[in-house]
């Protein structure tokens, strides 16, 4: 059996007038973080619109505060970063809520309590990173010799515990933000406390003694070459990227044949490779490849839209064509810009692009 979700989110958003609308909730998390700073030994909490946070008495680089549950860790900044890259909300959704309600619902859920507890619109969404994951009762590594793996990675560990072989790290997180984990589950949730597992794989008929996790670390490089910018990207296209993963960046093989391309993968990763079958897929490309299939696509259907326009404008000449649309389509977009704000965003593109 197989079962698969992500099993951490971690992401960031940033919100219109920040400071400004957030005057009197930073101002809140400050008081609470300088209770935390002098009753060390005491847990300090936060309730945000009726859930309860645990708030550190410290912070991290352009995050001022730091708060966490169960389900959640919420780094908020005190003012907004000069830089552009940095927005000061970070969201990390962790494994109980992405595997109690789904990565999607979660997010969901999360995203939903956010637009409760920060005012202002959201207006733009980074992801900086994912854990997708699956969760099998049939053992990959018992003992197998290193060379069954094949793959684009350059780093390879062995984990051992009491002489047996529990775990393979293929890859570094540093190098291409891409690592790939294969661990015996079963063995790390009696030290890690995450006994709750139990019940997903029992509801899964999963042998509970024997669970093994195949799990993908990707980060920010990854996504940003591939134009996976916000959750929902990387949503649309978790199938493509688990297929890519599974069998482009790492092969478990049977070495039958010394031209190591030819061996054949084994049966158990083949099945594997299709635990995400019933995903949304569309397809996952490099951002300057997509954005060229993007536009080519639209050629045809902008050649019948111009010819057209161009007869009810009397205009024979492609570039007088094009001049009299620019034009038209500015002061249209300048009309309704203040009663539909996603037009204000298609208004900023075409005076950048005709600038």
């Amino acid at each position: 059996m197989y079962i698969t979700n992500i099993d951490s989110l971690f992401f960031s958003i940033d919100i219109e007038s920040y400071v400004e609308n957030n005057a009197r909730l930073i101002d809140y998390l400050e008081k609470k973080k300088e209770m935390a700073k002098k009753y060390r030994k005491n847990d300090i909490f936060v309730i945000l619109e009726g859930k309860k946070f645990k708030i550190m008495p410290n912070g991290v680089r352009f995050h001022s505060f730091i708060l966490h549950n169960d389900t959640m860790e919420l780094k908020v900044a005190s003012f907004r970063s000069t830089s552009k890259n940095n927005y000061p909300v970070a969201i990390r959704i962790k494994s109980l809520k992405l595997w109690q309600n789904g990565y999607i619902r979660a997010y969901e859920d999360i995203i939903n309590f956010l637009k409760t507890v920060f005012n202002g619109d959201f207006i733009s969404e980074k992801l900086s990173r994912a854990d997708i994951c699956c969760h099998t009762d049939e053992v990959f590594i018992d003992d197998i010799d290193i060379t069954s793996w094949r793959g684009k990675y350059k780093k390879q560990e062995v984990h051992i515990t009491n002489r047996k072989v529990n775990g393979m790290t293929f890859g570094s997180f540093k190098d291409k933000n891409i690592m790939c984990r294969i661990y015996d589950k079963s063995l790390e949730i009696k030290t890690s406390g995450k006994t709750w597992f139990n019940d997903i794989w029992k509801n899964n008929n999963l042998n509970i003694e024997k669970v093994w996790n195949v799990e993908f670390q990707l980060g920010r490089k990854f996504f940003k070459e591939r134009k996976i910018e916000t959750v929902i990207d990387f949503i649309l296209k978790t199938k493509t990227m688990w297929k890519y993963l599974t069998t482009e960046w790492i092969n478990f093989i049977v070495n039958d044949d010394i031209n190591i391309s030819r061996c054949t993968v084994r049966k158990n990763w083949t099945r594997l490779i299709k635990a995400y079958d019933n995903y949304v897929g569309e397809q996952m490309i490099k951002f300057d490849k997509q954005r060229n299939r993007r536009a080519e696509k639209l050629i045809p259907l902008l050649v019948g839209v111009f010819s057209s326009y161009g007869a009810c404008k009397q205009r024979i000449a492609p570039d007088e064509v094009i001049k009299e649309f620019k034009q038209d389509m500015q002061d249209y977009l300048r009309e309704k810009k203040a009663n539909i704000p996603p037009e204000q965003f298609i208004l900023n593109k075409l005076e950048y692009l005709f600038s």
